[in-house]
């Protein structure tokens, strides 16, 4: 039976590699389908500094919080709003987090979105609960 595993944050200075659930195409916190969100079968992942500044206790994070983004991965589940990727895409995702809904977003400057007004997010710190990419999902 295929397992999921990510790098846990356990406090500064530890991390552990654990069992985690698989991911699901939902927003937990409203009990809802994210349809405008993708999954994706992680390819790789890359160490990034925002994860050894958490790591090294320097900014804010919760015990048991994957780490890990910049991940690339093939995408295995897409939403029904999402317009740019299709299952079986080889994709990079990037540091940022972008609405992908504003006129910036729609023309791929997602870099400058006008929604994601809160500078990093994506580090996964107090500021936000996404787990990271630091798992992956073996072929069953």
């Amino acid at each position: 039976m295929a397992t999921n595993r990510g790098v846990a944050y356990l406090g500064p200075g530890e991390v552990d590699v654990q069992s985690i659930d698989f991911p699901k195409l939902e927003l937990a916190e409203q009990k809802r389908k994210c349809e405008h969100g993708v999954i994706l079968k992680v390819v790789c992942t890359n160490i990034c500094g925002s994860d050894q500044h958490m790591v090294r206790g320097r900014t804010t994070a919760q015990p048991g919080l994957i780490l890990g983004h910049e991940i690339t991965g093939e995408v295995i589940e897409v939403g029904r709003d999402v317009e740019f990727i299709k299952k079986g895409d080889l994709v990079s995702v990037p540091f940022n987090i972008a609405c992908v809904r504003c006129r910036n977003c729609k023309e791929r400057k997602t870099g400058i979105c006008l929604s994601a007004t809160r500078p990093g997010r994506a580090r996964r710190t107090a500021m936000s609960t996404w787990a990271g990419g630091s798992a992956g999902r073996p072929s069953t």
